[in-house]
């Protein structure tokens, strides 16, 4: 009961922060020029038919364009509410500890009969939550627009969404552990850092896989290990992007940046959600221990 108790009043919390006002009005901004710019792009795709275009030439040889095009606008846009919401993890998670023990907010919490276990799951428990909360709704706002616009929804946005929440908690469990044992600036910067660093060898390593250079891929494969969050991503957006055409004529290339042909095998996503229980663990253990 201790747990959820704090649980809930973390949630309230986060509710009220600043950054989650941020979040929401960048979201907002984002989801109005995104819904433009569907609009603007299911335009000129149908205008693109003429004689001699890309679109003309592909459907000649059984290649539906529009669904690739519609598909990346798709995932384009989940790409940007992941992004945020990880921003959003880090930067609530990096204070969610250490800004409240040089507050002294803790302490009126552990000097009553609450194991500091409780304290530390408890405010994992709010935050994941709120965090849940936000993608599902923003993912949810996503799918409406191009469904509205274009007609396009995946049969597996349950699946998609579900790893993008787990993206996002795996993200705030480390940001606590680094706020567990850092100040929150630096909790937040150093975990900043390393959240772009491995989006980039992310990106090396499906460029890497696409040309066939095993030194790219074997770097994606590193940062993955260092930091799954970005495999959770591109498990994510293979899930819910549509099938690729011209896999059945032998072509295997990428036909834009948001798209996976290489998705993460079952067991990056075992190892994602073991790293994430085993650093809240080590949130746990280093609280425990934590002079007050």
């Amino acid at each position: 009961m201790n747990t959820l108790r704090i649980a809930k009043l973390t949630f309230r919390e986060a509710v009220r922060r600043k950054a989650l006002y941020g979040a929401l009005a960048l979201t907002i901004v984002f989801l109005a020029l995104y819904g433009w710019g569907i609009d603007v792009a299911m335009r000129e795709l149908a205008e693109d038919v003429g004689p001699g275009t890309i679109a003309r030439r592909a459907a000649e040889v059984g290649i539906d364009t529009t669904i690739l095009a519609v598909g990346q606008l798709f995932v384009a846009g989940l790409f940007a509410v992941s992004n945020i919401a990880s921003l959003l993890a880090i930067f609530m998670a990096a204070g969610m500890i250490a800004q409240e023990v040089d507050q002294g907010t803790l302490y009126a919490i552990v000097s009553k009969p609450v194991a500091r276990w409780q304290v530390v799951v408890g405010k994992w428990l709010g935050g994941a939550a709120m965090l849940a909360v936000y993608v599902a709704i923003t993912a949810l706002a996503t799918a409406a627009i191009v469904y509205w616009r274009a007609g396009y929804l995946s049969d597996k946005l349950a699946q998609g969404i579900l790893l993008l929440i787990a993206k996002a908690a795996l993200l705030y469990s480390v940001t606590m552990l680094a706020s567990a044992v850092m100040p929150a600036i630096t909790a937040g910067i150093v975990m900043f850092i390393l959240y772009s660093v491995t989006n980039v060898t992310g990106l090396l390593e499906q460029v890497g896989a696409a040309a066939e250079i095993e030194s790219m891929v074997r770097i994606g494969i590193y940062g993955s290990l260092v930091l799954p969050a970005d495999a959770l991503w591109k498990m994510a957006a293979h899930t819910v992007q549509p099938p690729n055409p011209l896999l059945a004529l032998g072509i295997r290339t990428m036909m834009g940046p948001f798209m996976v042909l290489f998705p993460p095998s079952i067991w990056m996503g075992i190892y994602a959600t073991g790293y994430m229980a085993a650093a809240l663990g080590a949130a746990i253990w280093r609280f425990g221990r934590r002079d007050l």
